[in-house]
Order: structure tokens, then sequence, then C-alpha cells
């Protein structure tokens, strides 16, 4: 009896540590499995990121590649506009040169038409009075020929310098047709190269994390503005230069604060106070060179005006403008938002010279 309990209590034993590392393997199998499945999620992000960061160091090294093939063929294009713009030099030379050869031509005529038109008339009225023989004919008639004569060359010659300035300005029209074209050209690469160096740069400093002040990063844009030493149809009539104290202010309002680069911080444009919803406007022709938030500006625009002039307009609510686009002085460019330091809706405006800033109040005028 007491060896038939043991037998039962043995295999009771056997039996639950069997069953009992059957629970264990089931348990550590789970357990492995939640482990391969963990990994497998792991792979498979990094495997995501891989590609994320493959399509980025792709889409960085289209847009390099873009820059560069952008960056040749303005260079060509900038050069076959030099030499178009050589040509327009040398037409205008040449057309300065035919103005004076065809006042030499007219003075030239006028004396010989002063000296044969009385003879003329005295021929005219008298026939051959006063002529006592063959010989005196012979003479008179020689002279008068070659008066003729002379004056019929001088006309031609005239009738040829008036086709060879005709035929010049013609020339300087289609020059200046081409000039505009190939500028247009220019700019339009320009503004596609731009933008490859906007997305360029906003992809680096998200992959680097580069932290930059708000001056440094305004002028980095200027930067780029100014190394694609944008021309400008407005340039060959309207110099930026020469409109000192006579701009018109970008908005309606209220002068809050000032220009001051020894405040602290300073202040390197004005703040204007206006009502809600007013229209800021163009101070000067220009080309849209900036149409995008900045870090401490908000929605802001900046404008080129050519010879190294920019304007910059900030805290605006929207914009009625597109990046590349050319304005006129006047023009509306957008509306303003709310502005923490006019305490409401204002404008922050500055103007910037080679990329530093400087005092609107000496450029614009003076406040009614």
């Amino acid at each position: 009896m007491y060896k038939h309990f043991l037998l039962i209590l043995l295999m009771t034993l056997l039996l639950t540590g069997v069953i009992f590392a059957q629970d264990e393997g089931d348990m550590l199998h789970e357990s492995l499995q939640q482990e391969h499945e963990r990994a497998d999620e792991n792979e498979q992000k990094v495997r995501d990121l891989t590609r994320k960061a493959g399509r980025i160091s792709t889409r960085l090294s289209d847009i390099e590649h873009d820059v560069k093939y952008l960056q040749g063929k303005i260079r060509k294009q900038e050069r076959f506009l030099s030499k178009i713009k050589e040509n327009e030099r040398k037409a205008r030379q040449d057309h300065f040169a035919l103005e004076e050869e065809k006042q030499r031509i007219s003075l030239e005529l006028s004396g010989l038409m002063q000296t044969l038109w009385p003879v003329h008339l005295q021929n005219v009225r008298a026939r051959f009075e006063g002529v006592d023989s063959w010989a005196m004919f012979d003479r008179r008639f020689n002279w008068l020929a070659e008066i003729y004569g002379a004056t019929s060359d001088k006309l031609n010659e005239a009738h040829k310098n008036s086709e060879q300035i005709a035929k010049n300005l013609e020339q300087q029209r289609l020059l200046e047709v081409e000039a505009e074209k190939q500028l247009a050209s220019i700019n339009k690469n320009k503004d596609r190269l731009l933008g490859n160096k906007y997305s360029l740069r906003k992809n680096l400093k998200t992959i680097r994390k580069q932290r930059q002040d708000v001056e440094t990063e305004l002028t980095d844009i200027l930067s780029t503005i100014e190394d694609l030493k944008y021309q400008l149809q407005s340039q060959k009539t309207k110099r930026f230069s020469l409109y000192k104290r006579t701009l018109p202010w970008p908005v309606q309002g209220r002068l809050v604060s000032g220009f001051n680069l020894r405040a602290k911080p300073p202040v390197r444009g004005l703040v204007i106070r206006t009502k809600d919803g007013a229209n800021v406007q163009a101070v000067f022709w220009g080309k849209v060179v900036h149409n995008d938030t900045l870090r401490g500006f908000g929605h802001v625009v900046i404008l080129y005006h050519g010879y190294d002039y920019y304007s910059l307009y900030a805290y605006l609510a929207d914009t009625f403008v597109r990046n590349g686009q050319e304005v006129e002085k006047d023009e509306p460019l957008g509306t303003v938002g709310f502005y923490p330091k006019a305490d409401g809706p204002g404008l922050y405006f500055e103007l910037r010279f080679h990329q530093k800033p400087i005092n609107p109040r000496n450029w614009l005028t003076a406040l009614k």
C-alpha cells in the first residue's frame, strides 16, 4: 500500500513538472515571439528611416545638380547678354557718328544750294545775257555742271546717310528686344535658382538642425539674392539712389518706433501702427525675391530694387504677389497683420543696401 502511494506521488510530481515546463516553454516562446516582432518593427523603422534619408539625400543631390546647371546656364546667358549690350553700345556710337555725318552733309548741301540757287535764278531770267563768246559760255556751262553734279552727289550721300540711320535705328530696336528677351530668360532662371537655393537651405537647415538668429537668417537670404546679380527692366530708367527723400510710405499709419542701431536690441527699421486690413504698397519699382514666413518677422515680402537696394515688409496677414514677380511703385503687396510691437495691426519696414540696414526716414517723404 505504501509503495503504491509513493508511485502515485511520483507520477503526480512528474506530471506537474511536465505541465509546469510546458507552461514555462509556452511563456518563453511567446516572449521570444514578441521580441522577434519588436525586432521586425525596429528593422522596418530603420529601413523606413534609411529610405527617407536616401530620398532627402537624393533630393539635395538633385537640387545641388540643378543649382550648378543653372549657375552655368546663367553665366553663359549673361555673357551673351553682355555681347548684346556691347553691340547696343556700338550701334549707339554708330548712330552718333551717322548723325554727325548727317549734320556735315546738310551743311555742305546748304552751302552748295546757296551757291547754286542765285545762279540758277539768274539763268532762268536772263538766259545767256552777258555771254560774249563760246569760250565764256563753255566755262559757265562747265562751272554750273560741276556745281549741279556736286549737289547731286551730296543729295545721294544724304539719301544713303538717311538709309543708314534708319537701318541703325532698326538694329538698335532689334538688339533692345533681344536684350529684354535674354534678360527675362536670365531672371526666370535666377528665380528658379533662388527657389532651389531656398529649398536647399531649408533642407540643410532641417537636417543639420542649425539655429540661426533673425539677423543672420535675413542676411543669408539677402546674400543669396545678391549673388544672383539680378538686372531689372526698371533699372534702365529708374535708379533707387536718385529717389532719396521722395519715396512714398509703405502704409498709412502712425510711426511707433524709428530706426536706431544703438538701441538694445538694435531697431533696424520702422514700426508703423495702422488700421486693420490696411494695404501695404511697394515704395519703388522692384522684383519680389522673398514671399514667405521668416522667423521673428512673421510673413515677409522682400523686394529687390536693383543696384543692391532692398525693401522689407514684415508681419503681413496675406500677400497679393508671387516670387519672381516685378512690381510697380505704389503697387499693393498685401495687407497688414498683427504686430506685437505695434500692439495691434501694423507693419515692420526696412530698407537695406548691400544687406546692411539703412535709415528709411532718409528715403521716405516727410510725415504730414
